[in-house]
C-alpha cells in the first residue's frame, strides 16, 4: 500500500512540475509571428502596436511596426537606440541574430538590479520590424527568456 501510494505522489508531483515549465505555441495573428514561451504566462495587452505577456519572473513585450523606414543596415542602430532610452546600468552582452525568418541583434543588461534583453528583428519575408523586450529577476527565469528569444517565427496570416 504505501508503495503504491509513493508512486501515486510521484507521478502527481511529475505532472505538476511538467505543467509548470511547459512550453506553449504562442501567436500574435495581426503580424504573424509566432515564439514559445512558458505556458503559464499570462496576455496583458494584444492590439495591433503591442503584445505584451507576463508571469512571476519574466515580462514580454514586442512592439512590431508595418512598412518602416527600419532595414537590415539600420537594425543595429535602431537596438542602440532602444537600449539607450531605457537606460541600462550594465550591458553585458551583444550580438547580431539569425533566428528562422527573422534578422536582428540583441543586446542584455540590466537595470536596478533586472535583467533584460531587448531584440530588433526584421522578417525577410514581409516588411515587418520587431522590438522586443524580456524582463527577467531570476537566473531561471533567464534561461526562459533566451528560449523566448530563440523561438521567433514568422507565418503567413
Amino acid at each position: 500500500m504505501r508503495k503504491q501510494l509513493s508512486a501515486m505522489l510521484c507521478i502527481c508531483f511529475t505532472f505538476l512540475f511538467n505543467q509548470a515549465f511547459a512550453q506553449k505555441d504562442w501567436r500574435w495573428d495581426t503580424h504573424g509571428v509566432g515564439f514559445s514561451a512558458p505556458s503559464n504566462m499570462r496576455v496583458t495587452t494584444n492590439n495591433a502596436n503591442e503584445f505584451a505577456a507576463e508571469s512571476s519572473d519574466l515580462f514580454l513585450s514586442i512592439y512590431a511596426e508595418q512598412d518602416g523606414e527600419v532595414t537590415e543596415e539600420t537594425l543595429k542602430e535602431a537596438l542602440i537606440a532602444a537600449a539607450t532610452e531605457m537606460e541600462y546600468d550594465n550591458i553585458s552582452a551583444a550580438d547580431a541574430l539569425d533566428i528562422h525568418d527573422f534578422k536582428g541583434y540583441f543586446v542584455e543588461g540590466t537595470k536596478d538590479g533586472v535583467g533584460a534583453f531587448i531584440l530588433t528583428l526584421l522578417d525577410s519575408r514581409s516588411a515587418t520590424n520587431l522590438v522586443i523586450a524580456i524582463v527577467y529577476t531570476t537566473d531561471e527565469a533567464r534561461k526562459k527568456a533566451i528560449d523566448i528569444g530563440d523561438s521567433f517565427y514568422a507565418f503567413d496570416k
